[in-house]
């Protein structure tokens, strides 16, 4: 793995994916160990109680899942990876500043697991879930 390749994987994960730009999900560590990303809590992203939404923290989850499950040396500009199931657990409010890093647990021919942990700026864990996707790898070898 390239450290081209990983920053042109996490700048199209930052900026090309509407709804991750639009959270402000930024990537800050992707190796072979897994995949690290970032967001700061903001009005937009509130529940109106005094932390980040639920459904923030779900999508950052499955996020950062699938992009830890994608085989960095095999993805291709027509790969594609979805979602087959999500559980998440809330373990206490997210405010600030989240840090959410996921790890493989399993890779199948198709189905790999991902396991993903978010802690706040404290380092207090705030969620964690368990993903299961699918990944369908195309034969183009082009992320530019």
């Amino acid at each position: 793995m390239t450290p081209g390749r990983v920053e042109s994987l996490a700048r199209f994960w930052q900026e090309r994916i509407p709804f991750n730009r639009g959270c402000g999900f930024i990537v800050t560590r992707w190796d072979d160990d897994g995949v690290r990303m970032e967001v700061d809590d903001s009005v937009a992203l509130s529940n109106g109680a005094g932390s980040m939404h639920g459904g923030v923290v779900a999508t950052l989850i499955d996020t950062v899942a699938n992009a830890a499950a994608i085989p960095l040396d095999d993805w291709t500009a027509d790969s594609q990876i979805v979602t087959v199931s999500m559980t998440v657990h809330y373990t206490g409010p997210a405010r600030g500043h989240l840090v959410a890093d996921a790890a493989c647990t399993r890779r199948g021919r198709s189905l790999t697991s991902v396991a993903v942990h978010v802690h706040d700026a404290d380092g207090a864990l705030v969620a964690h879930g368990i993903v299961v996707v699918k990944l369908s790898v195309g034969a183009v070898p082009d992320l530019t």
